[in-house]
């Protein structure tokens, strides 16, 4: 049995990191695991409240208001598992996720296995089971439950993704030019898929997440722009990325997204990653389906 470490980006999470945190040590159904929290930059307390209340069975790490990318490589830099799950703050687990999750990973051709995810407000009631594009925007839509199980879906989204370290350490883990919040979890999803890695959603466990109205701090809409154009322009085709690029125009923070790519590494990691995928976007989009 593979060792995990569970890690959780955190800002701002309040009652509901405690809360997470304490499902996890409780009911988890897996022989060798730890926790680390990756708390970055929280103000209201959440980090303090989790070392008070777990002390040395969970161990808090700080981050200077990094994002959602930095936040979790951080913590995967503390972590000590040969597999790392990484897990939103505001999450509620089944006693068998863990062991059902690292149980895909046995295979070296699967880089990523994520859980059906259900709304912690409602119950399993459409639970999605990994995610796919729905259009030139590179907005999300759920996918059902297609059998019991695990099998290739195009996306996991972020809220729960589990890796071997090897790997993550390989492709370098979630994209740290990427800003505060947005588009980091889909971006390595495609990355795996196009380095030759298969992204599977096992749906024996339901992890169920707290889907927030809002965030509990402010969300740029040129930040999250930008990671969307920033992903296409690292791995789409000229065609595709003009489409992505073209959705993106009415947008009133357009001239402050592409001045923000303009001035970033986008073009030189494009440039590195070509040199090692295996895949390019048109076999990714023949597989799924296009709908970019």
């Amino acid at each position: 049995m593979m060792s995990v470490s569970v890690v959780i980006p955190a800002f701002n999470e309040g009652a509901y990191l405690v809360d997470t945190v304490e499902r996890i040590l409780d009911v988890t159904d897996h022989d060798a695991f730890d926790v680390v929290v990756a708390d970055d930059g929280s103000t209201d307390g959440s980090g303090e409240r989790v070392e008070r209340r777990f002390g040395p069975h969970v161990r808090v790490v700080r981050g200077g208001e990094l994002g959602v990318s930095g936040a979790r490589n951080l913590g995967a830099q503390q972590a000590e598992g040969e597999v790392l799950v990484f897990l939103d703050g505001h999450s509620y687990v089944q006693p068998d996720w863990l062991t059902l999750l690292c149980a895909p990973l046995e295979r070296p051709e699967v880089g990523m296995v994520g859980p059906g995810l259900a709304d912690l407000r409602r119950g399993d009631r459409n639970a999605g089971y990994g995610a796919a594009w729905s259009g030139a925007a590179l907005g999300m839509v759920w996918l059902p439950r297609h059998c019991d199980d695990p099998y290739p879906v195009p996306l996991l989204p972020g809220a729960c993704q589990a890796l071997r370290r090897a790997d993550f350490e390989r492709v370098g883990g979630y994209d740290d030019g990427m800003r505060r919040w947005g588009s980091e979890d889909l971006e390595l999803s495609l990355r795996l898929w196009l380095l030759g890695l298969e992204l599977l959603v096992q749906p024996k466990t339901l992890v169920h997440h707290l889907f927030r109205d809002r965030q509990t701090y402010r969300v740029d809409p040129a930040q999250v722009g930008y990671n969307r154009l920033r992903l296409a322009l690292l791995h789409f085709g000229a065609e595709r990325s003009a489409r992505v690029i073209d959705a993106h125009k009415p947008v009133a923070e357009f001239a402050q997204m592409m001045l923000w790519l303009l001035y970033s590494d986008t073009l030189r990691r494009r440039e590195r990653f070509l040199e090692v995928r295996h895949h390019d976007d048109d076999w990714y989009f023949a597989r799924f389906g296009d709908h970019v």
